[in-house]
């Protein structure tokens, strides 16, 4: 029997601050876990988002964020279905992909229009812009300034970013420390961002050759600082393989891996459908969407318990499923959660499997 529950009460993820700590020395850590700067509701069926160990130094602690597309087995791809070369932009996975703001902060420096990288290359103008190109320097509430890089020209609001030109006037010149940024991108007095609010798309500006990612790094007092996410789920991508199956791993307040690695952002809690999963991928959907602060509503099962049909609405109270039972495995867990106060909200037999859902009365 695969099972997987929640026998708590599990409050809407966004209504949650996790303090954590995690054992780097000289580094200063984050004072909360932040949410993903990427979304799992943007990612289209079969795709993940990857990462992997970035540089060193300020960076250390960054991450450069692109996407991939399950093929087959463990292979997986950077570019669409159909997208055969890689060297046209819109043909990669992660291109226009949305990212957000991981805390709240105020915008100290940015810039909108640079024109983009040809993959493989770097633009004849590329010291006359930002090295993040089109990009938003954040401080945020919590005193931590963070980077967003290489975003596509145009997709930064203009109520974020009040610089319009294409390439800087004074490329040389720095204003400012910890960080130090272009002095014609500063930005005085800047826009207020919340946390989770669209920022831009994610494209290949600045000192971005090899291929449209979001770069993130975060920083304080010149030290890179540690990046703890309260959601998210991680699987092992070593050698450019992993099965679409995982196993997946809860970030649950922790640092990213410092691997190659593929990352199944949380979703918007809110209400969801899905239909004709396969048995084998319904443990990681059901890791992803709990993860993401969502509890089962109702499940049936199909071809013999091979499907599974799943409506999903925002958590609340004490809940546990289970799925792929036996008949006596569903008796015998029915006899279980009612002695606990459970009641079985959702119950469907296909063949001699079972799948049910219960909740606390």
């Amino acid at each position: 029997m695969r099972a997987k529950h929640i026998p708590k009460n599990a409050t809407p993820f966004f209504s949650v601050v996790l303090l954590v700590t995690l054992g780097v020395w000289l580094l200063p850590l984050a004072a909360h876990a932040y949410e993903l700067p990427v979304r799992g509701d943007d990612l289209a069926v079969g795709e993940r988002f990857n990462t992997f160990v970035h540089v060193s130094g300020i960076q250390g602690e960054g991450k450069d964020i692109g996407a991939r597309r399950h093929v087959s087995d463990s292979n997986w791809s950077v570019l669409k279905l159909g997208g055969a070369d890689p060297k046209v932009l819109k043909n990669w996975i992660v291109y226009g992909k949305p990212f957000y703001a991981m805390a709240p902060g105020a915008v100290i420096a940015c810039w909108r229009n640079a024109p983009e990288n040809t993959p493989g290359s770097l633009h004849p103008d590329v010291d006359k812009m930002p090295g993040g190109g089109n990009h938003l320097w954040l401080r945020q509430d919590d005193g931590v300034v963070v980077l967003y890089a290489h975003a596509q020209p145009g997709s930064i609001p203009t109520s974020l970013c009040p610089h319009n030109a294409t390439l800087l006037p004074n490329p040389s010149a720095l204003v400012g420390a910890s960080p130090s940024v272009r002095k014609d991108a500063a930005v005085s007095g800047g826009a207020h961002v919340k946390a989770g609010q669209f920022l831009g798309r994610i494209g290949n500006s600045g000192q971005s050759g090899q291929g449209p990612h979001l770069h993130v790094h975060m920083e304080k007092d010149d030290k890179p600082v540690v990046m703890m996410f309260a959601h998210g789920l991680t699987t092992s991508f070593a050698g450019g393989t992993s099965s679409f199956d995982g196993p997946w791993k809860a970030l649950d307040g922790k640092a990213m891996p410092k691997a190659d690695i593929l990352v199944w952002p949380p979703r918007p809690v809110g209400s969801y459908t899905f239909k004709g999963t396969p048995n084998h991928e319904f443990q990681g959907l059901f890791d992803h969407l709990a993860d993401s602060g969502e509890r089962p509503d109702w499940v049936s099962c199909e071809s013999g318990g091979a499907i599974y049909n799943s409506k999903w609405i925002p958590s609340k109270g004490a809940w546990v499923m289970h799925f792929g039972m036996s008949d006596l495995e569903a008796a015998t867990n029915q006899a279980l959660f009612t002695s606990k106060g459970f009641e079985r909200t959702s119950s469907y037999t296909c063949g001699s499997v079972n799948v049910a859902v219960w909740r606390k009365k």
